[in-house]
C-alpha cells in the first residue's frame, strides 16, 4: 500500500534537499581549479537549485492571508526597498572592509579568502560579477523566502533556524569568515525581509555587500 508522505517531511525535503544540494555546489566551486569552467558551473548549479526550488516552493502557493500580507517580489514599494537595503548594504561593506584590516595579519583567517579571492579572479571579471549577483538573488530568493515558509515554529525558531541553515551551507566553501558573514548577514537580510514583508531589501542589500567586496577586498587582503 502507497505511503503518503507527511507535510513535515514535505517541508523538510523542500528546505534540507536543495540546501544540500547548494553546499554539494558551493564544496565543488571550492576546489575547483583557480578560474575554471568549474567553478563557474558549479555556482550557477547553486544558483540554479535555489530558483528552482522558489518557482515551485510553498511560499508562492500561500495566499495573502497565510503569509501575513508577506508579498515576496509582488506589490508596491520596489524603490523604497531597494534604497533601504542599498544603504545598509552600505555601511555592512564598510564594516567588512574594516574587519579585513584586522585580519589580514592572522593567517588561518586571511588565508582561505586571498585563496577564494584569487579562485574568483582568476577567471572574466564579467563573468565573476554575473556569478556573484545571480547567487546572491538566488540565496535571498530561498533563504528568505522558501526557507521561513518552510519552517513551523515559533517567529524566533524559525528566524534562527533560516540563519543557522544559511551559514551551515556556507561552511562548504571552506572560508571560516564566510561563515562568520553568512551569519551577519543572513541575520541582517532575515530581518529586512520579515520588517519590510518584501524582498527588494534583503536583495538589495546582499547585492551591494558582495559586489562591493569584489572590489574592496583584495587590496586590502593583498590578493
Amino acid at each position: 500500500m502507497p505511503t503518503v508522505a507527511s507535510p513535515w517531511t514535505t517541508r523538510a525535503l523542500i528546505v534540507l534537499l536543495p540546501a544540500a544540494l547548494g553546499a554539494a555546489g558551493l564544496l565543488t566551486a571550492s576546489l575547483s581549479g583557480k578560474g575554471s569552467v568549474l567553478f563557474y558551473v558549479a555556482t550557477f548549479f547553486t544558483a540554479a537549485v535555489y530558483v528552482t526550488v522558489w518557482l515551485l516552493g510553498p511560499s508562492r502557493t500561500l495566499s495573502l492571508a497565510e503569509r501575513g500580507r508577506y508579498r515576496g517580489l509582488d506589490g508596491p514599494g520596489r524603490a523604497r526597498g531597494l534604497l533601504r537595503g542599498a544603504g545598509i548594504g552600505l555601511a555592512l561593506l564598510a564594516v567588512f572592509a574594516l574587519g579585513a584590516l584586522v585580519v589580514r595579519p592572522i593567517p588561518v583567517l586571511a588565508d582561505p579568502v586571498g585563496a577564494l579571492l584569487e579562485n574568483v579572479h582568476q577567471g572574466p571579471l564579467v563573468l565573476t560579477i554575473l556569478t556573484t549577483a545571480v547567487n546572491g538573488v538566488a540565496e535571498e530568493l530561498f533563504f528568505r523566502d522558501v526557507v521561513p515558509h518552510s519552517i513551523e515554529g515559533s517567529p524566533r525558531l524559525i528566524a534562527i533556524s533560516s540563519v543557522v541553515l544559511y551559514a551551515a551551507v556556507t561552511v562548504a566553501m571552506g572560508v571560516p569568515l564566510l561563515v562568520f558573514a553568512a551569519l551577519v548577514i543572513g541575520g541582517a537580510t532575515y530581518v529586512e525581509a520579515r520588517t519590510t514583508r518584501r524582498l527588494h531589501s534583503p536583495i538589495a542589500l546582499h547585492l551591494v555587500w558582495s559586489l562591493g567586496l569584489l572590489v574592496v577586498l583584495p587590496p586590502l587582503m593583498g590578493a
